[in-house]
């Protein structure tokens, strides 16, 4: 924990209190006191050996909690499969004659809707998409069906068919956007559209065509870098670094690139992962196999704790280990041309615990096993590129997860075990390169909704929800092609260590946050004012110790805020301090307390109220719980006079 205000920082009445505080350690974690009853007969309440000008240290540590029932279903409703096309943006009001989109569109909140000053989780997403014909334009549409345009970057530069990453590159707690441009360069905008930086060339470091890139905090500093290729800047475009070994693409046979950071051993140090090599923040090589380039995704095909990267290339798909080790490999079926198989999937296609991986190519889609044996195929036509991704969900909550895959002419949904098809659907075309369907609550009304890009007789996106409204729940974010969930936040910020996906959902380019489980589990986080000490009131100091607990059934990884207020007898409130906790949180446990030194001022103390990740309902939480109102512990009693 990280105490932010260790002195003043008030709200009013500036001169009223002051703060100190620090980590508590050992104790029952009760709340009661343990200095027990006067032993000389006297009626001061202090044991002879305790000084009663001093209020002695209170090592209180961690201890169980109850938990909160409703924090843990354990089983869903089982819905229905009745997709339809719920809304299209297939014409834009500003250079109408751009509406090809042939990248995957991005999905996270760009706009305030609900008025608080921000745009988080509690907003309605946006879809940010790139589209050409008569121009290349970046644009933001409202996810909430209206199609109303919200931004519109002209004469940007930018690749046409590349993709776009969406994080808080800066900090400030809105929702950035970064895209490749033609000149092999990074340009990056802020919320209102506004350039924040252009990259110096980055050089052999892209393939300049339909480029990914994606965001993540590789040195856990809290500020985010941007990996596009084998190219690595800063959160202010600076270039950092620049591998020598893959790109993150097919060996310059076919366009673009899908680099990303991943913690694949474990260490809690992320790594950049190309086809064939891992990279520091530097760009030094951790290791290079000497394998071709490609495609890569990560999961867990094993019983260690360590990933393994599927990597698709020249037709083929192999499976290695972390070290780079070659596994397995096989070829596509559907390859009809040494170049074709697009970027894989990873899930457990058929529920059985364990992970498979898929991939598409010039005239198939296809699930393999762990030993890259074909597990089923099924008949697609991509015979323009043969490098298309797809997605994955489990929309009706059955725990069989579904492959969602846009090929030239159709939208198809597969049936995980079998490859059975649920849905095929001709509202759709597309010339194909690397983009694919992303999943995601686009329209804030509690159920998943599929987002597919167009270009030919279709054009801009088709959002197709189900028409019983029965599609379990999805996050509102989806941000770059290289999505793995524990990559983003909820509303958009990049985590400093992100839990490692491989161990909680074990997929790649999925949507499914219930993976493994037909029910699900949340966090509750509470604070608690466990004591307090008067016996330096008359030095004008009260002490108190605080601790932080979870009451649901999931961990809280992230960083979070724990907010002291003093209310005067006056009914002014102050700011007392604020700690942030950084520690992870176990579902049912407190961590030790902090203690607080309030420097009382003038003014009686009323009372004092620890707040939980901005209090009762926030709407600038950062942790999403089950429980939103019970944020807040008010203490009143022996407070100084």
């Amino acid at each position: 924990m990280r105490l932010l205000c260790p002195v003043l920082l008030v709200l009013s009445a500036c001169s009223d209190y002051n703060l100190s505080g620090k980590s508590g350690g050992n104790g029952d974690g009760e709340g009661d006191s343990d200095w027990g009853t006067d032993t000389d007969g006297s009626d001061d309440g202090y044991p002879e050996d305790k000084d009663p000008t001093v209020c002695e240290p209170r090592d209180i540590e961690g201890y169980a909690v109850s938990q909160t029932d409703e924090c843990l279903v354990e089983s869903l409703p089982v819905g229905s499969f009745t997709p339809v096309l719920e809304w299209k943006k297939d014409t834009f009001a500003v250079a109408g004659g751009s509406t090809q989109i042939m990248m995957m569109p991005a999905v996270g909140s760009m706009s305030d809707d609900d008025g608080d000053g921000d745009a988080d989780e509690n907003d309605v997403p946006d879809v940010v998409v790139v589209t050409y014909g008569s121009g290349d334009v970046v644009r933001v549409v409202s996810g909430d069906g209206s199609g109303t345009e919200l931004l519109n970057i002209q004469n940007s530069g930018v690749q046409g068919q590349g993709g776009v990453a969406l994080g808080d590159l800066d900090n400030d707690g809105w929702t950035d956007i970064v895209i490749p441009t033609n000149s092999k360069t990074l340009v990056a905008y802020d919320h209102t559209g506004k350039k924040m930086w252009t990259s110096a060339s980055l050089g052999g470091s892209m393939y300049g065509t339909s480029d990914n890139p994606a965001i993540a905090d590789l040195d856990g500093d809290g500020n985010p870098e941007v990996i596009c290729g084998a190219a690595i800047v800063s959160n202010t475009g600076a270039t950092l670094g620049q591998g020598r070994a893959g790109i993150g693409g097919v060996n310059g046979n076919n366009v673009g690139t899908t680099s990303f950071a991943y913690d694949i051993d474990g260490d809690g140090d992320q790594e950049v992962v190309v086809g064939n090599a891992l990279y520091t923040k530097s760009g030094s090589a951790i290791w290079q196999n000497g394998q071709d380039d490609g495609y890569p995704a990560v999961g867990n095909f094993d019983s260690d704790d360590k990933g393994e990267i599927v990597v698709t290339t020249g037709g083929r798909i192999r499976l290695q280990d972390d070290d780079g080790t070659v596994l397995c490999t096989a070829k596509i079926p559907g390859a009809d041309s040494a170049y074709y198989g697009g970027p894989p999937t990873v899930a457990d296609f058929d529920g059985d615990g364990e992970a498979e991986f898929a991939a598409a190519a010039g005239s198939r889609y296809s699930v393999f096993e762990k030993d890259c044996s074909v597990k089923w195929q099924a008949v697609t036509q991509d015979a323009s590129s043969g490098n298309t991704g797809s997605s994955v969900f489990d929309f009706e909550g059955d725990g069989v997860a579904e492959a969602v895959y846009a090929d030239e002419t159709r939208l198809w949904v597969f049936a995980g075990p079998d490859g059975a098809v649920k849905l095929e659907s001709k509202q759709h075309s597309n010339a194909t390169w690397l983009e694919y369907p992303a999943i995601a609550d686009v329209d804030a009304d509690g159920q998943a909704e599929i987002i597919v890009a167009n270009t030919g007789g279709h054009s801009g996106f088709y959002v197709f929800g189900d028409a019983d409204g029965s599609w379990r729940a999805a996050r509102r974010v989806w941000n770059q092609h290289a999505y793995s969930i524990t990559n983003v936040d909820d509303d958009g910020g990049i985590p400093k260590k992100p839990a490692r996906n491989l161990e909680s959902y074990n997929n790649f380019r999925s949507g499914d946050i219930y993976a493994g489980s037909d029910g699900y589990s949340l966090p509750d986080l509470a604070a608690t004012v466990e004591d307090v000490c008067r016996d330096e009131c008359d030095d004008g100091v009260l002490v108190a110790w605080v601790s932080v607990s979870n009451r649901g059934y999931d961990d809280v990884t992230q960083d979070f805020v724990v907010t002291l207020i003093a209310e005067a007898d006056d009914g002014t409130l102050s700011t007392l301090g604020e700690t942030e906790v950084t520690d992870t949180v176990p579902a049912g446990r407190a961590l030790a307390s902090f203690e607080y030194r309030v420097e009382k001022g003038a003014k009686k103390i009323a009372r004092i109220t620890a707040k939980v990740d901005g209090g009762d309902g926030s709407g600038d939480s950062a942790v999403s719980e089950c429980i939103e109102d019970n944020n807040e512990h008010e203490w009143k009693e022996n407070l100084c006079e």
